[in-house]
């Protein structure tokens, strides 16, 4: 009972960050995204933590220490726009996503060939850039969309983001209870299937050198084009200035 509490003011702490960030005049918007940032940096010790011990790793011949840190510090303050940039997705939609974004589409000549073909395509993507806002841009572009998510353990912001991810036309399927059957059906359909690939498997994953370091990548990517004949897209948004 306490921990569903605290799992419904998270929520609500969100909705009223929304509420904040929607009556900021547009200029302090990227301000305070990166506030916000620099706050999860110093608050959420075990994000940062990981992010220290990660770069650590791979950098540690490339970088100074400081060097790492002020890389550390750009990935949160980051985070914190996009955290801004979420938010305002509120206000997104298919008339005004171009205008409102500042949206420039390189290679959507790409994704026309594939979506021809008419065999399905998986929209391969990352946590890099604006992983959130892509699903929604695409799917406003005209490409039917259906996305692959992880279920957040608390029950109502899981409800609060996949309302507003529904909202933007992104179909969702959850990974652990998913339907294969309805990830390929989207596929038949000539859907975009929507799939963030830089997470570690905890099964059926390959080997790969990811920085000069032995892990594991998600095979489903190329086992569903194999079975179905559809195209793989990589796709990013990245923010150019504000």
């Amino acid at each position: 009972m306490v921990k569903e509490l605290g799992n419904l003011l998270i929520t609500l702490f969100c909705m009223v960050v929304k509420s904040f960030v929607f009556i900021l005049p547009d200029r302090l918007r990227p301000k305070f995204g990166k506030w916000l940032g620099k706050l999860l940096l110093k608050t959420v010790k075990s994000y940062s933590e990981t992010a220290r011990e990660s770069m650590e790793l791979v950098l540690k011949d490339e970088l100074t220490p400081e060097e790492i840190e002020r890389l550390i510090e750009a990935n949160f303050t980051h985070m914190g726009q996009v955290i801004v940039e979420f938010m305002l997705s509120w206000k997104l939609n298919h008339k005004n996503f171009r205008e409102y974004a500042n949206l420039t589409v390189e290679g959507e000549e790409f994704l026309e060939k594939a979506h021809r073909r008419g065999k399905g395509i998986i929209l391969y993507t990352a946590h890099l850039g604006n992983w959130e806002w892509l699903g929604g841009m695409v799917a406003f572009l005209g490409y039917p969309l259906t996305a692959i998510v992880q279920r957040q353990h608390n029950r109502s912001f899981d409800w609060w983001i996949n309302r507003l991810r529904r909202s933007k036309g992104v179909r969702i399927l959850y990974t652990r209870k998913m339907s294969q059957r309805d990830a390929y059906l989207a596929l038949k359909n000539n859907e975009c299937l929507f799939l963030l690939g830089d997470q570690y498997p905890l099964s059926n994953g390959w080997p790969v050198t990811f920085f000069n370091q032995p892990t594991y990548a998600f095979s489903g990517a190329v086992r569903f084009a194999e079975r179905t004949g559809a195209s793989i897209v990589p796709a990013f948004l990245v923010r150019e200035g504000w």
